[in-house]
């Protein structure tokens, strides 16, 4: 690894992960791809997580720490890693999570073989607290078009097509690409605002591989509330969204791209059908007492 820039950057927002972090770090030390940094972020843990951290940055020069005094919020700590990170390349990473050895590798190679192509993702698992596993094999088209609005019209397909089919957040993009984006967006689904955004940007190509592994929580009679002061502490109900509110952050999204009228009209359709689908969706949350914590810890 270079001083100023590695290839790689992988950015760990990390807050009370004393029981797990352990894990997703191994698993990144593991890589057959060395050549990256880890940049962490460790959120006024409270739990013994920094000790943890501060134990395998002594062991190892490739991670970076820094620790907050004050909790942030998952959604601005997301941020600072991306801003402290140096690489070509980057990945974001759940302390809950991680990944199989080739994983980088095998996103690093797909990207140098396409370089139009802003971000790579790949298939994965998902792991919930009572032991099971799902894992889906989606073979259909993802955002790789070269048209921008055929790849809004697919992203946008994706937010209500399961979450095992695909996890745009939690790939390998090009650094610069993302520094573009105004990442955190104030919202409860900042992680489909970016994910629209990017492929608005450029294509994002898929690796039929599964070298990733989600731990998910699907826990009853969660709080949205809680879910949103855990996302931002400081501006949680400026969180607060709605069908409505999606539509049209989505579609300033797209009349900002740089599409024509014919492309801007084809994101308009999409985004009818996204709106009914997004109405659906938040009448089955009211009427449930499940919320789905899309983020990891």
């Amino acid at each position: 690894m270079t001083k100023d820039s590695p290839p790689l950057s992988i950015g760990l927002a990390v807050r009370n992960g004393r029981h797990f972090v352990g894990r997703c770090i191994e698993s990144i030390l593991s890589q057959d791809f060395t050549d990256f940094e880890l940049v962490i972020s460790d959120n006024a843990s409270d739990d013994g997580t920094i000790e943890i951290l501060e134990e395998y940055a002594r062991a190892d020069r490739r991670l970076r720490i820094s620790a907050n005094q004050t909790n942030i919020g998952l959604h601005e700590n997301m941020r600072r890693v991306l801003d402290s990170s140096r690489g070509t390349l980057f990945r974001w990473i759940s302390a809950d999570d991680w990944l199989e050895p080739r994983c980088l590798s095998t996103c690093v190679r797909a990207l140098e073989s396409r370089p139009d192509a802003i971000g790579v993702t790949t298939w994965f698992a998902i792991h919930t607290p009572d032991g099971s596993t799902r894992y889906e094999e989606y073979r259909g088209e993802f955002p790789d078009s070269p048209d921008p609005a055929r790849r809004f019209e697919r992203m946008l397909w994706f937010f209500h097509a399961g979450d095992a089919k695909y996890d745009p957040i939690y790939g390998v993009y090009r650094r610069d690409r993302l520094m573009r984006t105004p990442f955190p967006r104030p919202s409860e689904r900042t992680d489909w605002l970016i994910g629209a955004e990017l492929a608005l940007l450029g294509p994002i190509i898929h690796v039929d591989e599964r070298v990733a592994n989600r731990t998910r929580e699907y826990a009853r009679g969660v709080d949205r509330a809680a879910f949103r002061r855990r996302l931002d502490p400081a501006h949680a109900e400026q969180l607060k969204t709605s069908p409505r509110r999606m539509y049209r952050e989505l579609y300033a999204l797209a009349v900002s791209a740089d599409l024509s009228e014919a492309q801007l009209r084809r994101c308009r359709w999409a985004l009818r059908r996204f709106w009914v689908k997004e109405q659906i969706r938040e009448a089955r949350l009211r009427g449930s007492d499940a919320w789905h914590q899309w983020f990891g810890r």
